[in-house]
């Protein structure tokens, strides 16, 4: 699984604007919503005027603020001679040829179209990309809404819920799990595996939230550790976690609060971590790769060349 986090993606940006600087580019123009990010960096690398999809369409009036001067100054959108039409990234180009089809025919703006990342497929469809990616891939910005959480684990507590409060209280009940326990983050996709530290007999209360709260899930694994000792609780749930991710071959992403977890899940399954406390993508070892990740890396790698032939070997 390739990550890209926002950093990466500015640091992207950044080292291939020569593609598209001096290129006399008046107008950026994003598609909403994960365009709508590198537009806007482009936009105020290049100094120049960025819009929505939407209001290019229709020719309105572009807003800005008043606190810089950008390099030609436009009023309505079509005032532009040539126009950047961005994208985060390009897979098979079917979104980019949709955009371009809602262009009216009386646009009189020269356009080019530009993706941050694309794959072997997708370069070809656009007509700048900044960088390759491979597929299958996730981004920061669209990691909690997009297909990939069905190949993904979670460590609920310290991501999707804060249950620091209540960990593995005794008595708990739902309407004080409900009234503690507050949502992180609320994904809007169906998630593989979400992994607790809560214990077997709070699974109804868990289960309760999660309803309430709309995450959808496949499977909710409960640890089984002893909560009267922390040292031993942390170590088993993060042995827990470890051996469920390398074990599972359908799983090749995990999400982790904890940058240590993070590290030892990495190395113990050989499969990438992403980590929420430093906003950044823990990868394994070569070592722990060829150790632990091989069926994995065999899985992905079948599914790739099968998607290949099937894209242009449709009969085969």
């Amino acid at each position: 699984m390739n990550f890209k986090s926002y950093a990466e993606l500015s640091s992207d940006i950044f080292s291939n604007i020569e593609k598209v600087q001096s290129q006399g580019y008046e107008l950026i123009v994003g598609i909403p919503r994960s365009g709508m990010i590198p537009a806007y960096m482009l936009s105020l690398l290049l100094n120049i005027d960025c819009t929505t999809l939407h209001d290019f369409i229709k020719n309105h009036s572009l807003t800005k603020g008043s606190t810089r001067n950008t390099r030609r100054k436009i009023n309505s959108a079509w005032d532009a001679r040539k126009v950047l039409i961005v994208d985060d990234s390009v897979n098979t180009g079917k979104s980019m040829l949709k955009v371009l089809d809602q262009i009216p025919a009386d646009c009189p703006c020269e356009i080019t179209t530009l993706a941050v990342y694309g794959n072997a497929i997708g370069i070809p469809k656009v007509d700048v990309c900044l960088t390759y990616l491979s597929s299958p891939r996730v981004f920061q910005w669209n990691m909690w809404h997009c297909v990939a959480l069905e190949r993904t684990c979670v460590a609920l507590d310290g991501v999707i819920l804060n249950s620091h409060e209540i960990e593995c209280v005794e008595e708990a009940n739902n309407a004080t799990f409900m009234e503690i326990t507050k949502p992180i983050i609320l994904p809007t996709y169906k998630i593989h595996s979400l992994i607790t530290l809560q214990p077997e007999r709070s699974r109804n209360m868990v289960e309760h939230w999660l309803s309430y709260h709309k995450v959808d899930y496949d499977n909710l694994i409960m640890a089984n550790v002893d909560a009267n000792d922390a040292i031993q609780s942390s170590q088993a749930y993060c042995g827990l976690k470890a051996d469920f991710y390398k074990q599972n071959t359908n799983l090749n992403f995990f999400v982790e609060s904890d940058v240590k977890h993070a590290e030892y899940i990495a190395k113990a399954s050989g499969k990438p971590v992403f980590c929420t406390q430093t906003n950044a993508i823990v990868n394994p070892s070569i070592e722990s790769v060829l150790k632990y990740g091989k069926a994995n890396l065999l899985k992905i790698n079948a599914a790739r060349t099968k998607k290949l032939l099937r894209k242009w070997l449709p009969h085969a």
